[in-house]
């Protein structure tokens, strides 16, 4: 797993060849079939460990912050943190989503954790209802495609306030106003 996770960062899931990973590994034709019988299925493993990664970062951080403005600002921050010290494997999950039953155990736990991070805020009406895929996309949806052209990019650095410009945004957009238009 470690060498598909090298190789894939590097060169991508879809160049990388299950022939180099194993060279690379060095084990076995036999070995490497025995575990995963095709590229996809690696491929999809490595998806599932990086994303259980990223998400376990993200629920700590959250468990961190007692207040909705700083979690929300938090999740902001952690992603385009995790994005700039994890570039390459940042590539990968930003990418194609490489289903598995592994990657669906994981994704229930850490949505169950947001949840239970959000529902006292949401209680005591500092933030809106939770709505998976809207809330998703306001929170993380920005600072998704602002990394897909930051990563494929020639820039080495984060640009300066990038952080600061999403959260903001992202903390206008969660939070409920003081002046509540009719939904």
């Amino acid at each position: 797993m470690q060498t598909a996770r090298r190789r894939f960062a590097a060169d991508g899931a879809l160049a990388a060849t299950l022939d180099e990973i194993r060279r690379d590994a060095d084990v076995s034709v036999g070995a490497l079939y025995h575990h995963f019988p095709d590229k996809p299925t690696l491929a999809a493993a490595v998806y599932a460990e990086v994303m259980t990664e990223y998400q376990a970062g993200f629920a700590t951080m959250l468990r961190r912050h007692d207040t909705a403005e700083a979690g929300i600002r938090g999740g902001v921050a952690h992603h385009l943190r995790w994005v700039a010290a994890h570039r390459s494997e940042a590539a990968l999950l930003l990418g194609d989503r490489l289903d598995s039953a592994e990657l669906r155990v994981a994704n229930q736990a850490f949505f169950a954790a947001v949840r239970n991070w959000w529902q006292p805020h949401f209680t005591y009406g500092v933030l809106r209802p939770i709505h998976a895929g809207i809330t998703a996309a306001l929170w993380i949806g920005p600072v998704q495609e602002f990394s897909r052209y930051w990563i494929a990019g020639e820039e080495s650095r984060m640009p300066r306030g990038a952080v600061r410009t999403f959260a903001d945004a992202a903390w206008m957009a969660l939070r409920v106003n003081a002046i509540e238009e009719d939904d």
